[in-house]
């Protein structure tokens, strides 16, 4: 049985403002990451910015919206049953992330791509973050495996001592400052990559996300209040541009209280693209970015494949004197093509046949429950 709004009417599994916001955090990863041309071009320049420049807000925008999605599954489970079933959480979550991150380590493991040992084990026991990895971009899915892990059972914990959500939100703000406070010190003390990597210093990003959560599914008239007040949301998106154009270039700043600057506009951008995209939804770019975030898992587990291709073709294009922005221009299409195909056949592939043997397996009992959800203008989240 599907997922039922309060008044019974049947929803989609999937909401397309979310994937819409996994587009736009993917797009901005795979454009810090890819090679491009120095054209001296002012347009391209503009319209290269975005990518280059807020490609590590997009790692943290994923750390924002997973805390959120994976929080309200959690959150919602806790107020329906007044319990957790950490294990079945578990088993669904590795039945959705270990098959296409295992066939990347299988993948990169045959073909030599990388020597074994500096990935292999680091990455199969997911320290990659705290060990390091030459498959760079893998460092983020630990930081995420390590909040799966830790989450229920704090949950747990938490139902058992019957605290309420407000005593939630308190615990996990103090947490929030708790990490803030140490990221700081480490950047202090010259600690930038570990301030960037390890999950004690970047946890706090998904936990505003589980803030989030809480306000969504356990105290709704208080999320109703926030999702109505456009104007403020607005405000909190427009400041967290002005700080991402004009206040990050300071590495200590930027690695210090800019993480958690970042997650409150992220937070903020999550309500509004959720609840007040209205008819841009059905715009053609909107759904197209949308696409791309429904795959954007895969993607970023191979986008860096497209790196090599594309160093190759610029160096050849610009050999043959073809001009540099033509250059550039191909070039990233290119990149983002490869990835992209990448992506989507991985996921078809690996990805969605595991989900599918995951829900015959390990049915997600909440489905046939009737969920009461804050918003009142569209579907509860799945």
């Amino acid at each position: 049985m599907p997922l039922l709004h309060a008044a019974g009417a049947p929803v989609p599994a999937r909401l397309r403002e979310l994937d819409f916001i996994r587009g736009m955090a993917i797009i901005a990863v795979m454009g810090i990451h890819f090679h491009t041309v120095n054209t001296g071009s002012t347009l391209v320049w503009l319209l290269e910015y975005p990518l280059k420049n807020f490609g590590r807000e997009g790692v943290t925008l994923f750390f924002t919206l997973s805390g959120f999605l994976v929080g309200g599954l959690l959150m919602r489970e806790l107020a329906e049953r007044g319990t957790i079933d950490a294990r079945r959480f578990i088993i669904r979550r590795m039945f959705k992330i270990w098959p296409a991150y295992y066939a990347l380590l299988l993948f990169h493991a045959i073909v030599g791509r990388h020597p074994r040992d500096s990935f292999l084990l680091q990455n199969v026991v997911h320290l990659q973050n705290y060990l390091g990895s030459s498959i760079a971009q893998t460092w983020s899915l630990a930081v995420e495996e390590h909040f799966y892990l830790l989450l229920p059972p704090a949950l747990l914990l938490a139902a058992r001592l019957r605290l309420g959500p407000r005593t939630l939100l308190c615990l996990l703000c103090a947490a929030c400052l708790l990490v803030l406070a140490a990221r700081s010190a480490a950047v202090s003390a010259g600690e930038i990559q570990a301030a960037y990597v390890y999950t004690h210093y970047r946890v706090d990003s998904l936990l505003f996300g589980v803030m989030l959560a809480i306000l969504y599914w356990l105290l709704p008239g208080h999320y109703r209040k926030l999702a109505t007040r456009r104007a403020l949301l607005m405000l909190a998106v427009a400041a967290l541009l002005v700080w991402l154009v004009f206040l990050q270039d300071e590495i200590t700043v930027e690695e210090s209280i800019g993480f958690t600057i970042q997650s409150i506009g992220f937070s903020a951008l999550i309500v509004l693209v959720l609840e007040h995209s209205g008819r841009l939804r059905d715009t053609l770019p909107y759904r197209w970015v949308a696409w791309v975030g429904l795959y954007s898992y895969g993607i970023y587990l191979w986008h860096t494949i497209a790196r090599e291709p594309g160093k190759i073709f610029i160096n050849t294009a610009l050999a043959y004197g073809v001009p540099p922005v033509a250059t550039w221009a191909m070039a990233v299409v290119l990149q983002f093509a490869i990835a992209i195909c990448a992506g989507y056949l991985t996921t078809r592939a690996v990805e969605f046949p595991f989900l599918r043997l995951r829900d015959a397996v390990f049915p997600d009992h909440r489905a046939s429950v009737a969920a009461t959800p804050a918003r009142g203008m569209q579907h509860p989240l799945p």
